[in-house]
């Protein structure tokens, strides 16, 4: 209670004790005769008088001067931190609270400048959030959901109370999903297009593509995750048509390559036949052989596009071990150049003496390249060279620029190819041999190619020659299943 009593009273009081007790000891001692004391007593009272005036002046002084200016700073101070930012202070007293009071006022505004402002921004950013259809939801480090957007709510059927201060998981048909894209944040803190499915309120399920950032504060501190979250699902589902389109195209492609290949096997049959029952019937051995010859090539070859479809649609599973291209080259050499040779074409081979073992399948990589080797000699026998000209097939391999692949190319001068059929040799049943082409040679190559995980390129021009150029790699070869399995492939 004494706290709330105003200083001049205190001393009021104060002083009216300590005269009550003087008269008192006066009046004890029988002092008023004596006009010393008497004097003294007068000047007592006098300045205890002159100090109670004194006080209240003061009191006077610093409860209108001080005190009020202050109670009157300080209600606008606690305005200020209730938010309450249009308070102003009465700028109109000519005394030093003015200086004060203008200050004051100038914070305020600028305190409800940078208020309004901020208000703005925030009022943006939400804005920007709750529009957007992407799903962004913020979690705490606890694995608790914060905070989810319009897009969210809509996107998966949960309103807002539904999720807060749910476990986060609760949104994922697999919630391991969740602990595997923050394994893949790593240093970045972040995880981008991770592909993964929620599940919404009424079980369906939905493709998002999901990225996951952390949240730190500013000295560091994780605070939590906030993850943008794509829905895929019509995408995926249009993607899935496409594809079920492009395979029944394939399929479609496929029909139409066996019938025309079929068709003109079956047409070579049916001249041979013709010139088989011709011979018969004028009794000519040599029009019944030449007719013989042809049924049996056309049989030949409809043998050998059955044979061809099988190995092209079988599983391709390379057995990988560490091989000398060089072995492969003397072995391809055994065969072919005798062959070259009797119908004019010079074979050679180029071998770098610093290729090491290449990690391969040696009947797959043999077979590519044989089949390589073999449509080169075809290109050279069909080109008419002029004189002094010597068809020629030249096999090499060397290391690329980086030392880590190997490079295997087969080279000829012969007749060479335009452009439209340069990009469609490795389409299945395309090919320029119209008589005993199956068009699932060069088809197969590049299969056996990507199941290496390598590649295979042309280079032709006409009546120039072709290069054919297949990289593997040396080592740690990658296998797609995918592409091994021939499920997939670029050209089937």
């Amino acid at each position: 209670m004494l706290k709330r009593i105003p200083i001049f009273w205190k001393l009021s009081f104060v002083f009216i004790i300590i005269s009550l007790l003087v008269l008192l000891v006066d009046a004890l001692l029988g002092v008023r005769e004596d006009p010393v004391s008497k004097w003294s007593l007068q000047t007592f009272f006098t300045i205890a008088i002159a100090i109670i005036l004194s006080c209240g002046a003061a009191w006077f002084f610093v409860y209108f001067f001080i005190k009020q200016p202050v109670r009157k700073l300080a209600n606008s101070m606690n305005k200020l931190a209730e938010n309450e930012f249009d308070s102003q202070l009465n700028e109109d007293e000519r005394n030093e609270f003015n200086t004060l009071a203008s200050s004051f006022n100038n914070m305020a505004s600028m305190l409800a400048s940078s208020q309004a402002e901020l208000r703005k921004n925030k009022d943006f950013l939400e804005g920007i959030l709750e529009s957007t259809a992407d799903i962004i939801i913020t979690v705490s480090p606890e694995g608790k959901i914060l905070t989810i957007n319009k897009g969210a709510e809509t996107a998966l059927g949960y309103q807002r109370q539904d999720v807060i201060g749910k476990p986060i998981e609760m949104l994922f048909v697999d919630p391991h999903d969740r602990e595997v894209a923050l394994q893949k944040m790593g240093p970045t803190d972040n995880v981008m297009n991770y592909e993964t499915q929620f599940r919404t309120k009424n079980g369906d399920v939905r493709d998002v593509l999901n990225t996951i950032s952390r949240l730190r504060d500013p000295t560091g501190k994780v605070i939590g995750t906030i993850g943008i979250s794509k829905d895929i699902t019509a995408e995926k589902h249009l993607q899935d048509q496409l594809l079920h389109s492009q395979r029944y195209a394939a399929i479609g492609q496929v029909f139409t390559g066996i019938q025309h290949s079929m068709k003109n096997m079956l047409n070579a049959c049916k001249g041979g036949a013709y010139m088989v029952r011709l011979g018969l019937s004028k009794d000519d051995q040599q029009m019944l052989k030449e007719g013989w010859d042809i049924v049996q090539e056309g049989i030949t070859c409809l043998t050998d596009m059955s044979m061809h479809m099988l190995k092209y649609v079988k599983e391709w599973k390379p057995k990988f071990e560490q091989v000398k291209l060089s072995k492969i080259f003397s072995e391809i050499d055994n065969v072919i150049k005798q062959t070259a040779k009797d119908k004019g074409v010079q074979f050679r081979q180029d071998l770098s003496s610093e290729l090491p073992p290449v990690l391969c399948d040696a009947r797959m990589i043999h077979s590519a390249v044989m089949d390589i080797v073999s449509n080169a000699l075809d290109a050279c026998v069909l080109k008419e060279f002029l004189d002094g000209e010597t068809p020629e097939i030249v096999l090499s391999a060397y290391l690329d620029h980086d030392g880590q692949k190997a490079v295997i190319e087969i080279e000829d001068n012969g007749c060479g190819m335009p452009k439209e059929v340069k990009k469609n040799i490795f389409t299945p049943f395309f090919s320029t041999k119209t008589r005993t082409g199956t068009g699932l040679g060069l088809s197969i190559t590049s299969r056996m190619i990507e199941a290496h995980n390598g590649e295979i390129e042309v280079d032709s021009k006409p009546n120039c020659g072709t290069v054919f150029r297949i990289t593997l790699p040396i080592n740690k070869t990658k296998i797609n299943e995918e592409k091994i399995d021939g499920e997939k492939s670029s050209h089937s």
